[in-house]
C-alpha cells in the first residue's frame, strides 16, 4: 500500500518520534510505500544519531516549513489542511502524533490525549497550568480538539499503555488497542552481560529532554543528599528554551558546589549505552508518564528504575512496585531515600531480572503488532 504516516515534527527526538520511525521501518521493510507528512522538515542526521533507529531508506517527505518556531501547538491542526490535499493519493493514512486530531486518519497512534492535560490529577505537573499566560495559549487548543475528536468516530486508536487507554475511554469515550512502545533493547540487553556487570558504579543515570516538565531542576537538590553517588544527566537540548533550562541547572550545580553531577547533552546512542553499563539506577522524574520509553531501556540495561508511582512507567513497566522503586511525591528527600534503597537492592540477580522483564517492551514485538494491525486493516 502507498501509506502516509503524520507526525508534527520528528525533531524532538522524545519517544513519540521513536514510535513514528519504527513504525515507517517496520512498513518500508515490508513492502510498503511510505510517505512522510509533518510540519518541520526533519533534520534525518541529528534524529537518526539521538534515536539510533536503522531505517532501510529515508523516505519522502511533505512538509510545510524548514523550522519549527512557535506556536506547536496548533501547527500539529495547521498540518490536517495540508493533508487534505493529498487524501486520495493514499491506501492508508496513519496519524502517529494522536492529538493533531483535525487530519483525518484511518489509523492514529494516541500517545495521550494532550485535550485533558487541565483535567485530571496530572494537571499540575503540565506547563499550562503554571501560569494564566500558557492557560491562555492552551485553552484555545482545547476548543480546535474538541472538534477534531469527531474525526476519532472511524478511526481505529492505537495507545502507548494502560494508564493511557483508561483516560482514552474515561474522558474521550473512546476505545483504544494498546500497542507498547518500541525500545531496540538489543543494544541494551549487552549492559548485563558478566564483565559489564562488574563495572557497575554507585551512579544514577538520568535519561531526558531538557525542559522544565520533566524535572531535571531538582536533581542539583537530589545530589546534594546524596553526595557519594554519581548522577548522569543524558538529553536532547534543542532551541532555547532548552538551552536555558540547562543553563539553570549548571547554576545549580555551581551554588551547591556539586561535583556529582554530569551533564551530557545531545549524547550519542554509544555514550548513553557506556553511561548505562556503568549504572545501578535509571532516575525519571515525570509524574503521570503515559509510557516511559527510558524507564525500559533503564530494565534492559541493568538498572533499577526509580520512579513516580503514576502513569505507564509505574502501572505498565514496573507493574506497581514489582519492578522498580516509587516515590509519591517530587521532593528531593524522598528521592534520594529512594535511590538508596535501589542501589542497596541492586544485584547482577536482579539486573539479569529486570533485562528479561523488558523483552516484553522490545522493538521485534511492536514491529509484530504493528504489521499484523495493517494487515487486518487492509483485508478488511
Amino acid at each position: 500500500m502507498r501509506i502516509l504516516i503524520v507526525h508534527n515534527t520528528l525533531n524532538d527526538t522524545g519517544g513519540g518520534e521513536r514510535v513514528t520511525l519504527h513504525i515507517v521501518k517496520t512498513l518500508i521493510e515490508h513492502g510498503h510505500d511510505v510517505v512522510l507528512g509533518t510540519v518541520e522538515k526533519t533534520d534525518w542526521k541529528r534524529v537518526l544519531k539521538i534515536i539510533n533507529v536503522k531505517l532501510p531508506k529515508i523516505p519522502e517527505e511533505i512538509s510545510l516549513t524548514k523550522e519549527l518556531r512557535a506556536f506547536g501547538l496548533y501547527q500539529r491542526q495547521i498540518l490536517a489542511f495540508n493533508i487534505l490535499r493529498y487524501r486520495s493519493k493514499y491506501d492508508l493514512i496513519l496519524n502517529t502524533h494522536g492529538d493533531a486530531m483535525l487530519v483525518p486518519a484511518d489509523i492514529v497512534y494516541m500517545h495521550f490525549p494532550t485535550i485533558v492535560l487541565l483535567r485530571g490529577p496530572w494537571s499540575i505537573h503540565t506547563k499550562y497550568s503554571k501560569s494564566t499566560l500558557w492557560k491562555l495559549y492552551f485553552v484555545p487548543y482545547e476548543a480546535v480538539l474538541s472538534v477534531g475528536i469527531k474525526n476519532l468516530e472511524n478511526s481505529l486508536i492505537l495507545t502507548n499503555s494502560k494508564f493511557s487507554q483508561m483516560v482514552i475511554e474515561r474522558y474521550l469515550n473512546k476505545k483504544a488497542v494498546v500497542v507498547y512502545p518500541p525500545v531496540e533493547i538489543g543494544d541494551y540487553v549487552k549492559c548485563v552481560s558478566d564483565d559489564k556487570l562488574v563495572q557497575r558504579k554507585n551512579s544514577v543515570v538520568v535519561i531526558s529532554r531538557f525542559t522544565p516538565e520533566k524535572n531535571l531542576h531538582l536533581i542539583p537538590y537530589i545530589a546534594k543528599e546524596l553526595q557519594d553517588i554519581e548522577f548522569h544527566i543524558i538529553g536532547a537540548v534543542k532551541g532555547v528554551r532548552a538551552e536555558k533550562y540547562l543553563s539553570q541547572i549548571k547554576m545549580l550545580q555551581k551554588k551547591f558546589n556539586l561535583r556529582n553531577i554530569y551533564l551530557h547533552p545531545n549524547a550519542s546512542h554509544e555514550e548513553k549505552l557506556k553511561i548505562l553499563s556503568r549504572s545501578k539506577v535509571l532516575l525519571h522524574l515525570m509524574p503521570y508518564e503515559h509510557f516511559g520509553i527510558v524507564v525500559v531501556e533503564g530494565q534492559a540495561s541493568g538498572c533499577v528504575p526509580v520512579i513516580h508511582k503514576s502513569g505507564g512507567q509505574w502501572l505498565d513497566i514496573a507493574e506497581e512496585g514489582k519492578y522498580g522503586v516509587g516515590f509519591d511525591n517530587l521532593h528531593p528527600l524522598e528521592i534520594a531515600d529512594k535511590i538508596q534503597e535501589a542501589i542497596d537492592k541492586w544485584s547482577p540477580k536482579l539486573a539479569r531480572h529486570l533485562a528479561r522483564h523488558a523483552s516484553k517492551f522490545s522493538d521485534k514485538m511492536f514491529e509484530k503488532r504493528i504489521i499484523k494491525i495493517i494487515e487486518i486493516y487492509s483485508n478488511m
